[in-house]
């Protein structure tokens, strides 16, 4: 699996955003005069990822981007301030999606300690929980013993969770 970029969490939110299937910078600059969050999307992108020419034919066919541009134009990630808010919170976005498994991964990690806790407080053998909850058996054993987070999903640690919880 391809690591998410910055560029490509742009483009598809881009797509998402203004609900066509097209890569048009102009397609999305039209659709974007109407919608707030199209339009912080389509700026970045703009600013970051598009060559000096097309953003000047971009910003001079529609107004409206180019006073955006310029609020972004020298400007890195690390930047971004209270003013570029709405910018920083895309960038912010981005990471979330993007460290997504690693912080499931930390869940994870703090739920099997929880897990373990309560089984042993009351007596729940290993072999009671995936036959409860028709489990792999393996799997569960490894998460369980040995806290190894990638045999299971974060939804069947939260099941593991709520039973041995109740």
């Amino acid at each position: 699996m391809r690591a998410l970029t910055l560029k490509g969490y742009l483009e598809h939110q881009l797509c998402e955003l203004s609900d066509c299937k097209s890569k048009s910078l102009y397609k999305f600059a039209g659709l974007a005069q109407n919608n707030a969050r199209l339009r912080d999307v389509l700026c970045l992108y703009i600013s970051l990822y598009v060559d000096d020419k097309l953003k000047n034919q971009l910003t001079k066919k529609f107004a409206y981007l180019s006073e955006s541009c310029e609020r972004l134009s020298g400007k890195s990630l690390d930047d971004f301030d209270d003013s570029l808010s709405e910018y920083k919170t895309i960038y912010e976005n981005y990471l979330n999606r993007k460290n997504s498994k690693q912080n499931d991964n930390k869940l994870k990690k703090l739920m099997q300690k929880r897990i373990v806790e309560l089984k042993t407080e009351k007596g729940i053998s290993n072999y009671r929980i995936y036959k409860a909850l028709n489990l792999n058996p393996g799997n569960v054993n490894a998460f369980l013993k040995n806290a190894d987070v990638s045999k299971v999903g974060l939804n069947t640690v939260r099941k593991m969770l709520a039973y041995v919880s109740e």
